[in-house]
Parts: structure tokens; C-alpha cells; sequence
């Protein structure tokens, strides 16, 4: 399937793999399906015990991107015949642990962004006054 033939279905975010076209969105019932399969949570994947960062086994990653998947008909051995075509052809497990995490922090597992310009009631540090008799 061409990139000209594909139809971006909304609110999700299109990832090219390894000759598939994959578009990925975590909604509540597939974050509860891929927790469910890996018996654990999708923050648990980069967290150990210790409250430190840890990389994912590949098949985890892989667990997430087909639960995370809402193209039809993708089995888990397309995702594992992708996967080498997608080692095959320079990338690394790096590269689609790079993916996953962009895919967590779009749907917020990683916080809100805040706005950078959020209210201040008029208040700004920018726009000092120039005369201290302007305070009184």
C-alpha cells in the first residue's frame, strides 16, 4: 500500500515499519488490552524496581505497537517479519523504543505539557517597570 493510497484515520499517529503502515493510537481499551498481555503496566516497561530507566525487551515494544495498531489485519509474526525487514534496513531496537515513547507521550503517560503561556493576570517579568514611583 502506497503512502498516496493510505487514509489517515484521526487521532492516531502514522509509523512506517518495516514495509508496514501502522497507525498507532493508545485509547483506554487497548492501554488496558496491552497491559492485560504483558501482565504489567506500560510504565512498568521503562521504570524498574528501583524507580530507575530500563529498555524494554524488543517483544514488549513489539506487544505495544500491536495493541497500539488500528490498521486491520496485522498479526503479531507480520510485526516480527517487520521487525527484522526494519533491523534489516539500518534501524534499531533504539530507533522503535524511540517510536513507542513518542507514542506514550502523545497520549500522556509521560505528562502534560504546560503552556508556555499560561494566564498571569497581566503580570509579566518581561515588562519591568522603568521607574520604581511607578510601584506607588
Amino acid at each position: 500500500m502506497t503512502k498516496a493510497t493510505i487514509v489517515k484515520m484521526p487521532n492516531t499517529k502514522q509509523f512506517e515499519f518495516g514495509g508496514l503502515n501502522l497507525q498507532l493510537r493508545l485509547d483506554g481499551k487497548s492501554i488496558i488490552a496491552i497491559e492485560k498481555r504483558l501482565d504489567e503496566s506500560l510504565m512498568g516497561l521503562f521504570v524498574n524496581g528501583q524507580g530507575g530507566f530500563k529498555l524494554p525487551a524488543t517483544n514488549k515494544l513489539l506487544v505495544v505497537l500491536q495493541g497500539a495498531n488500528q490498521t486491520s489485519r496485522v498479526s503479531d509474526s507480520d510485526l516480527v517479519n517487520a521487525f527484522e525487514r526494519f533491523v534489516e534496513a539500518g534501524n534499531t531496537t533504539f530507533d522503535l523504543f524511540n517510536a513507542i515513547q513518542e507514542l506514550l507521550d502523545e497520549a500522556g503517560f509521560f505528562g502534560k505539557d504546560k503552556k508556555e503561556n499560561e494566564a498571569t493576570n497581566g503580570e509579566s517579568l518581561d515588562n519591568e517597570p522603568e521607574a520604581l514611583s511607578e510601584l506607588l
